[in-house]
């Protein structure tokens, strides 16, 4: 491995180099500690300029004297809230919340403090300031649903970091608040016709294979439309497409068998570094190929963002020209949950398949035909316990039609 050097802002230098490990894409950076233990880290850059570049940062980083301990207040009653959320914030990035997470619980303080103008920290929010929140919240037309995630973030951020954590209050204000209620929306579930109602219009819109071939991909294995446009080529073998822990909202690395074809073509489609890497240079040339010069020339380079943006915007495109019945491209990853409850899979194995928690695939995701269980109570009710099979002389057993699935 060639020796590079990094120079440090007091002027020392420092000796590094850059390797690939196996086949992972991104390079690693090999140097030495501030007190001689060797070190290896990821630049998490396949590009080698910009794998240079984030090495030297790493080592700065690693070579700079520790921050200076927050000055203690005098008493936790005189913590203000700027000093709280920053000490707060700095505790959450060293617990490695996610970046989205950070700045959810960023944004429901600064939306009570808003609300709350005359209180200075966070020990001055009481529960009657609490409720006051959420009467002001759903007043100026704020939904229930986000009024409740505001709630639910609050109390996080009181109970778990504000008290438990940093010790700066006794009490969670939020902890007692109730929820406004609002009526369940019935988890979509998007039907075959309608899926391939959307397929047929995007390969007669632009007569290109790849957004088609993403969306197949989301519906057959349920994932997350970030999941899937920063999937990584390394990542595709064995028949099945592999999301490391990193990579997944759960944090734990998950594997999704992939139908035969699929995976055939998404092999073959897969580029250097993304699984839909093409993305950029595909739409380019289906630019010049209808002509449009100017757009073509606008195209970006591939980044997992733009890929997901684009296909989000297409179906928004889809809804608004032909006034379908519209559903969110994450309704595939419900649809697929519901396919399994269809098919007899538990809910403990299918919330390990799909990455998340049992009762979140119950609360949000399962969508089942309610009118087809109610059909074969009914049934049995009118007809004495006995199923339609034995009233239209059949054996007396209830065909799987009628019968109503059973999740363990």
């Amino acid at each position: 491995m060639a020796s590079e050097i990094c120079e440090l802002l007091d002027g020392r230098r420092i000796r590094f180099s850059l390797n690939k490990r196996g086949d992972r894409p991104a390079y690693f950076v090999y140097y030495r500690l501030p007190d001689g233990r060797r070190a290896e880290t990821s630049t998490k850059e396949a590009n080698r300029k910009k794998a240079q570049d984030a090495a030297i940062a790493i080592i700065r980083e690693a070579y700079a004297p520790p921050p200076a301990p927050p000055a203690e207040p005098e008493s936790t009653d005189s913590l203000l809230w700027d000093d709280a959320l920053k000490l707060a914030l700095r505790y959450m990035k060293a617990n490695n919340l996610r970046a989205t997470t950070i700045q959810q619980y960023e944004l429901a303080i600064n939306t009570l403090r808003k609300i709350v103008p005359d209180s200075k920290g966070p020990d001055d929010i009481t529960p009657a300031l609490a409720e006051h929140f959420k009467l002001v919240r759903l007043e100026k037309g704020r939904k229930p649903r986000t009024v409740e995630n505001d709630i639910n973030n609050l109390s996080i951020v009181y109970g778990h970091w504000f008290r438990d954590t940093l010790k700066i209050i006794d009490s969670n204000p939020f902890a007692d608040v109730e929820p406004p209620r609002y009526d369940k929306a019935p988890a979509r579930y998007i039907a075959e016709n309608e899926q391939q109602a959307l397929f047929n219009w995007l390969k007669e819109r632009w007569q290109w294979r790849l957004p088609v071939l993403f969306l197949e991909t989301k519906a057959a294995i349920g994932c997350r439309i970030g999941e899937l446009s920063s999937a990584l080529t390394v990542n595709l073998r064995e028949g099945r497409l592999y999301f490391p822990a990193d990579a997944t909202k759960g944090r734990e690395e998950r594997a999704c068998l992939l139908p035969a074809a699929l995976y055939d073509e998404l092999r073959a489609k897969a580029g250097p570094t993304y699984v839909f890497e093409r993305f950029s240079e595909e739409l380019r040339e289906v630019h010049r190929r209808k002509g449009n010069h100017q757009p073509a020339n606008a195209v970006r380079a591939f980044t997992p963002a733009r890929l997901k943006r684009w296909v989000q915007d297409e179906a928004k495109h889809y809804f608004d020209k032909t006034k379908a019945r519209k559903f969110k491209l994450h309704n595939f990853r419900g649809t697929a949950m519901s396919k399994a409850r269809v098919a007899g899979v538990s809910t403990d194995d299918a919330a390990i398949a799909f990455d998340c928690t049992v009762s979140t695939m119950q609360q949000h995701y399962l969508a089942f035909d309610k009118a087809r269980v109610a059909d074969a109570v009914f049934s049995r009710i009118q007809n004495g316990g006995v199923g339609r099979t034995q009233q239209n002389g059949g054996n007396g057993e209830d065909t799987e039609r009628d019968q109503p699935r059973r999740i363990g």
